[in-house]
């Protein structure tokens, strides 16, 4: 009876066999793997981002891989360089070589270009680098097993939030089910690291303060700006901001020449 063999050269039992075949890290509505995140950058303070910080520390990085969403989703700079350095692995090109002259090495050579050629893997490369701002990625594979072997039938990219790091080590990926985490099915799982979660940290402190300004400055223009354009003289002046809530200084008015008796408003209504 044929066996299937893993990396190791072990068998794989029937039943793992089985296994392969399904998804086993789908979404659950009502789990812990929701479709949808809390975007955590929404009205985020220092005090919530220092908390946010040390749950991730604490082996709980829910709302820090949240939080790695919503800075990719909303700052364009920092969205463009990530897809710069997706774009620039996706376009590499991938050789396979046959470990030596066997004929059972070449056999083995080609049956992996063979599945290259369905162009599966590029297909999925983009969202393998997810891992660059987010510190990993994890690909869900299903397996297509028939006479003539055994070859990945689909890699579904899986969110990172869905996933945390082991309470033992702080390094193995395990999955998040019902209450408690649980080890990945051997042979189920593509693992990517990428050593940049401390690059993320100091990220999305310097993301914060800009949006702090960024709303600061549009604060400031809703309150102050625009100027105001009206007549000359003691009426020239506009009072501003008091619909929003803040002061309410006066601005000069935009004025040109218009008679040698005056000045008159740079604008078709009239001053106030």
């Amino acid at each position: 009876m044929a066996r299937i063999l893993d990396q190791h050269g072990k068998p794989i039992p029937p039943d793992a066999i089985a296994r392969m075949r399904e998804e086993e890290a789908g979404p659950t509505v009502f789990g812990l793997r929701q479709p949808w995140s809390t975007h955590p950058a929404e009205g985020l303070t220092p005090a919530r981002l220092a908390a946010i910080h040390r749950e991730a520390g604490q082996g709980n990085a829910l709302r820090y891989l949240e939080l790695a969403e919503d800075i990719e989703e909303r700052d364009l700079h920092y969205a463009g360089v990530l897809r710069t350095r997706k774009l620039s692995v996706t376009q590499l090109p991938i050789r396979v070589e046959a470990a030596s002259d066997d004929a059972e090495h070449v056999k083995h050579a080609d049956f992996v270009r063979d599945w290259l050629s369905t162009e599966m893997l590029q297909d999925v490369l983009f969202d393998v680098m997810d891992a660059v701002g987010k510190g990993f990625s994890v690909h869900e594979i299903v397996w297509l097993v028939d006479a003539g072997g055994i070859v990945p039938e689909k890699l579904i990219h899986r969110p990172a939030r869905w996933f945390d790091v082991s309470l033992q080590d702080g390094e193995t990926i395990m999955l998040r089910d019902t209450a408690t985490l649980t080890e990945l099915l051997p042979h189920k799982f593509w693992v990517h690291k990428h050593k940049s979660k401390s690059g993320l940290v100091m990220r999305s402190w310097a993301w914060m303060y800009k949006a702090f300004t960024l709303r600061d400055w549009a604060t400031f223009v809703q309150n102050y700006g625009p100027c105001a354009s009206g007549s000359t003289g003691p009426r020239a002046r506009r009072r501003i901001g008091a619909s929003s809530g803040g002061p309410s200084p006066t601005l000069p008015a935009t004025v040109r020449p218009s008679s040698p008796r005056g000045w008159r408003s740079s604008s078709s209504s009239t001053g106030t």
